[in-house]
């Protein structure tokens, strides 16, 4: 019997010793962490071969490109821009391939920042949050930006590059919105050598930021004459970051490179580099795409030798498409930036990480996603929260355990941008004849609709245009500019000019003291409201029926002067046109042949488009910015071929699988779904915020230039925040 027992011992013994062995051969979780559902234990059940995590968290690195086009990578275009360390990093890879981000910057940045769509939160318009510096306008400080919601998960978070979600007081810089430190611009854009902005009033400064906590100041090391290039400082400064950062720390930086918006600027080595390139604009832009390819390895490098990089998810992205105006190329897509056609709205994007199951690494996911959705996939892969991190809930959905499984998205649709026609959309842009020598962002803008001023006797009244009448187009007489250049921005010489969309007419005549009326293509249906812009989406303050508009000079900006009383804006439903009668009995009338689309309620829509999960893309109203060559199919440096003229004002349907270039509208095709789709795009804009209601620009100023902005920067030298108490 005892040696029964002593053998049973024995047999216990070894047993529980072969169990120890297992477990201790095991991979081992943090234990105050529940870690069943996290990516990191996801990726092991799948068989991934890479070695344990130090640290349950991710390190995140969210790379994001400025006006990179669908064709301007060479895994794309043949290699005519030598992007071969970025084709390698989406060979190792997944890319996106129905990826959807704004048609402009500011907008996309707030949906990295905020998870919310830009119709959420007053960025849905055409301002862009007014790139060129000098309007008290940022993101409503009520919403957490990425970092404020990572920084519970026990994440540092560190900012480069473009920031274009405001600074009129420090609360709205980086720093104080979650990162820990910041260096880069707070504008739409500068220039990569200097670092210099050009801003309202003729103004210059320098756009440049180094902020580390609640210390928000100009960097004064980097720029003028002798400045450091762009893609050059911030890569360094990425580098010098994450050899200082504690690897054990969770880490997120978000590097937004000022490459490879406008303009064209590169280093010599790097231009001469891409001699293959005939025109001269696309070659200097080739050089600028090959710097950054050529300053992520390093960064990449710096991970691995601080031991992050096995640790590391890295989100390469765009903002937008490519800048038909600035050498970016989207062909074969419609399009490009500033347009809502998908050269304007498909994002590149690919996710490259050691994290990834081997057996995706290289694959194309088909999900639908937008750029909204890295914030509730960031917090997924942090094990943070996105509740309370704002006033409306968050509009992503988190996309990783279907991306890396290359299963159909979760999402039903994504909402390409809801905008109303209502008094609290209206904005305030500056010309490019107040923003001087601007001309790379301004110069679509110059031209309008230039008539006689209103005290003179004969004032034109607004006709419908003969659409095929080629002498009602417009008409610009050029004149000289200061640099001994002619523009085309000049009067308007005798006869009838058209928007670009050859609907909306005026009768001119020269005039000596000109006003510029910009053509509202909406319907009005009351007197109390008349807002003011044209094809190109120049916005003005509401006019209201007390008030009259002059200017002193042509070109010169608009002016709100008191009426006498005996004038006031009346609506004639017969004609379709707001009148006003002058003490000269002349009068002015502005109307239109195509009205805004109108919904239940009355609801008046300016532009409304949503893709759902089978890739039927609805879009109700003009999709493009005013400029009729964009509308089409562009491989740089011509035009290739030309669409119908404003298509969509009464509805465009577009099959994006068998038809991603939307060429065939088949809206006749499917009345039904055509219907519904119009009738959801009603129904999202009852949810709209507009821009006066969004806490946008919560400033007396409103969108319009803040003089002490300027004051400022005459002061310092730098654009910097203005209106700190």
């Amino acid at each position: 019997f005892m040696m029964k027992v002593v053998l049973l011992v024995v047999m216990m013994t070894v047993t529980v010793m072969m169990l120890l062995f297992v477990m201790a051969s095991l991979p081992t979780a943090d234990a105050e962490e529940d870690t069943s559902t996290h990516p990191s234990n996801t990726h092991r059940n799948k068989g991934q071969e890479v070695s344990s995590f130090k640290n349950s968290k991710p390190h995140i690195i969210q790379v994001v490109v400025d006006d990179l086009g669908w064709n301007d990578l060479g895994w794309r275009n043949g290699n005519e821009t030598k992007s071969f360390n970025i084709n390698q990093m989406k060979d190792e890879g997944i890319e996106l391939m129905r990826y959807y981000v704004f048609r402009f910057c500011s907008p996309s940045r707030s949906s990295f920042m905020t998870g919310r769509y830009p119709y959420h939160i007053g960025q849905q318009t055409f301002m862009n949050l007014n790139p060129t510096p000098g309007i008290a306008c940022g993101i409503n400080l009520n919403y957490s930006f990425l970092p404020e919601m990572l920084k519970p998960a026990g994440y540092t978070s560190y900012a480069l590059g473009k920031w274009h979600l405001g600074f009129l007081t420090n609360e709205y810089t980086p720093t104080y919105r979650g990162f820990d430190h910041f260096l880069g611009y707070y504008s739409g854009a500068e220039e990569h050598f200097t670092h210099v902005k050009k801003g309202p009033f003729n103004s210059n400064a320098y756009d440049l930021a180094n902020s580390t906590f609640e210390t928000a100041q100009p960097c004064r090391d980097a720029v003028g004459d002798n400045g450091t290039y762009s893609t050059f400082l911030f890569g360094n400064e990425s580098i010098r970051l994450i050899n200082n950062h504690d690897p054990d720390t969770p880490m997120y930086m978000y590097l937004a490179w000022d490459n490879v918006h406008d303009p064209n600027e590169a280093p010599d080595y790097f231009i001469n580099d891409n001699d293959q390139i005939k025109d001269q604009d696309r070659r200097a832009f080739a050089g600028m795409v090959q710097a950054v390819d050529q300053t992520l390895p390093k960064i990449i490098n710096a991970l691995k030798t601080r031991g992050m990089w096995e640790n590391t998810i890295m989100i390469f992205t765009s903002d937008n498409g490519g800048n038909l105006g600035g050498s970016g190329n989207n062909y074969p897509l419609r399009g490009g930036k500033f347009t809502f056609w998908e050269g304007g709205i498909r994002g590149t994007a690919f996710v490259h990480s050691p994290l990834l199951p081997a057996a995706v690494q290289g694959t194309q996911w088909y999900g639908l996603a937008h750029a909204v959705d890295w914030y509730s996939t960031f917090a997924y892969l942090a094990g943070a929260s996105t509740n309370a991190t704002g006033l409306l809930p968050v509009d992503g959905v988190n996309i990783w355990e279907e991306m890396i499984s290359l299963k159909p998205s979760t999402r039903k649709e994504v909402v390409v941008n809801i905008e109303k026609t209502t008094p609290g959309n209206v904005f305030s842009q500056l010309s490019n004849k107040e923003f001087g020598t601007n001309a790379n962002t301004f110069t679509r803008l110059g031209r309008g609709e230039i008539g006689n001023s209103p005290y003179e006797s004969n004032y034109p009244v607004l006709q419908q245009c003969d659409e095929d009448n080629v002498l009602q187009r417009y008409l610009f007489k050029p004149y000289p500019t200061q640099n001994g250049h002619t523009s085309d921005n000049g009067v308007v010489i005798e006869g009838t000019i058209c928007d670009l969309s050859g609907v909306n007419c005026f009768n001119q005549k020269q005039s000596e003291q000109n006003t510029i009326f910009y053509n509202n293509p909406n319907k009005f249906v009351s007197n109390s409201y008349f807002a003011i812009n044209s094809s190109n989406h120049l916005y003005l303050p509401a006019l209201q029926n007390t008030e009259c508009i002059e200017s002193p000079s042509a070109g010169a900006m608009l002016q709100q002067v008191p009426c006498d009383g005996q004038q006031s804006w009346q609506y004639n439903p017969a004609t379709q046109q707001l009148e006003v009668t002058f003490q000269n009995m002349s009068k002015l009338c502005v109307g239109q042949s195509s009205p805004a689309p109108v919904g239940p309620n009355g609801t008046m829509l300016t532009f409304g488009s949503i893709i759902t999960s089978d890739m039927m893309k609805y879009m109700l109203g003009y999709p493009g910015e005013g400029n009729a060559g964009w509308d089409g199919w562009v491989p740089l440096p011509e035009i290739a071929s030309q669409p119908e003229q404003k298509p969509c004002l009464q509805g465009c349907l577009y099959n994006l699988t068998s038809d991603p270039t939307e060429r065939n509208n088949v809206i006749a095709q499917y009345p039904e779904l055509a219907e519904q789709l119009r009738a959801r795009v009603f129904e999202l804009a009852q949810g709209e915020v507009t821009i006066k209601d969004s806490g946008l620009c919560p400033t007396s100023t409103y969108t319009s230039p803040d003089p002490k902005c300027v004051a400022k920067a005459k002061e310092t030298g730098f654009w910097e925040p203005w209106l700190n108490t």
